[in-house]
């Protein structure tokens, strides 16, 4: 008689504090809802989040929108020339006010009723209100959120009161400018886009590692020497580095920086850039559902232009290293449902950090802090 696997016990947990004792995440916080509810409440609206390049918002009036979960939000220079964000919804019924980008000539009109607001987010006119016998306009102000341009990048926050960036990532912001003295200055000239069929935290657990680069990835072990890569973790960011290989298959690096590097700021950013970018580039995976992620790229050039190596980067990232990486986290997304796994064993190695995953148990610690 043939014996039958032995199911794993998913009553146990043997996350540690010391990486190198610990195994991985349950596999249900990787597909379960009510942990994604959770993580809305005690990790995405309550850190700092990403929303796009400060770039669109430098003249009076500009504005940007985004959704952070389900919050939406937006981003638009005052007329006193601060930088301001507020919940993207009017305070009348609900209707959005904004969509996509743009610039406000002297107010924000609501498209549904047409209650208009100031960009300081007063209310200043509200049809048929001065036929009401009481309507007090301080009333319908509306709520204004943390906003911060951290390296050239529009972060907001959603919780009261947060702490700035620099004290929630502190020395962050001199390792993004020792990529790019000031990426605020550069301009977009590559952006695509994946739609993966694999939980947030699956395909940041993909970011945060080399281990698998030597057998997914041999054009970009052949681009970077592994010998001097290194992946450090700080206090809620971390980053990986390795030098370019000359002679590589890869592409031909002639200008701009001779290395690699992805600083990643928790959540779910990351900002770095591959050899021959004299800009940056702009990593971000946004869940869309327990299992469905958007990851979005976007590369930034320095306003001279990017050189031909930086295409050649981009045309890399899209078309060989992006779609290896898709590959690898669906299918991990599957696996993770199988009656056969509960948790895995990290690999942490101290004196070979291009295959260590102590950064990827970094962000699990992180994980774990947040939901407790």
């Amino acid at each position: 008689m043939v014996d039958t696997y032995r199911r794993p016990d998913r009553t146990v947990d043997r996350f540690d504090a010391d990486p190198t004792r610990s195994f991985t995440l349950p596999a249900h916080y990787y597909f379960d809802p009510v942990v994604l509810e959770q993580e809305k409440e005690a990790i995405f609206w309550k850190s700092w989040i990403c929303i796009g390049h400060a770039s669109g918002v430098r003249e009076t009036g500009q504005y940007t929108t985004a959704d952070v979960l389900g919050q939406r939000v937006f981003a638009i220079r005052s007329a006193d020339g601060e930088l301001r964000a507020f919940f993207n919804v009017c305070m009348h019924r609900g209707h959005v006010l904004l969509e996509g980008n743009g610039t406000a000539k002297n107010l924000i009109t609501c498209p549904y009723h047409a209650w208009a607001y100031g960009t300081d987010g007063r209310l200043k006119g509200a049809r048929m209100s001065d036929r009401m016998e009481e309507f007090d306009f301080d009333d319908f102000t509306l709520p204004e959120i943390a906003i911060e341009d951290f390296c050239g990048f529009l972060f907001v926050n959603l919780s009261a009161n947060p702490e700035p960036m620099s004290e929630v990532y502190p020395g962050a912001e001199d390792a993004i400018r020792g990529l790019c003295p000031d990426p605020g200055a550069s301009a977009a000239y590559s952006s695509f886009a994946f739609e993966i069929a694999a939980n947030w935290k699956n395909v940041g657990d993909n970011l945060l590692e080399c281990y698998h680069c030597h057998p997914a990835h041999p054009a970009f072990v052949d681009l970077i020497d592994m010998d001097t890569y290194v992946n450090e973790t700080h206090q809620n960011w971390s980053i990986q580095s390795g030098k370019s290989r000359e002679g590589n298959s890869t592409y031909e690096v002639t200008s701009g920086p001779q290395s690699f590097a992805s600083i990643f700021l928790w959540p779910n950013v990351s900002i770095g850039h591959l050899p021959g970018i004299d800009g940056v580039l702009l990593f971000q995976f946004d869940p869309m559902g327990p299992e469905q992620t958007m990851q979005r790229t976007t590369m930034y050039g320095t306003p001279e232009g990017p050189g031909e190596a930086a295409h050649k980067a981009a045309e890399y990232f899209q078309s060989v290293l992006g779609p290896e990486d898709v590959a690898l986290c669906e299918s991990v997304q599957v696996g993770l449902r199988s009656h056969a796994y509960h948790q895995g064993r990290f690999i942490c190695i101290p004196d070979r950090p291009e295959i260590s995953e102590h950064a990827v148990h970094h962000f699990h610690t992180m994980v774990l802090d947040a939901l407790d």
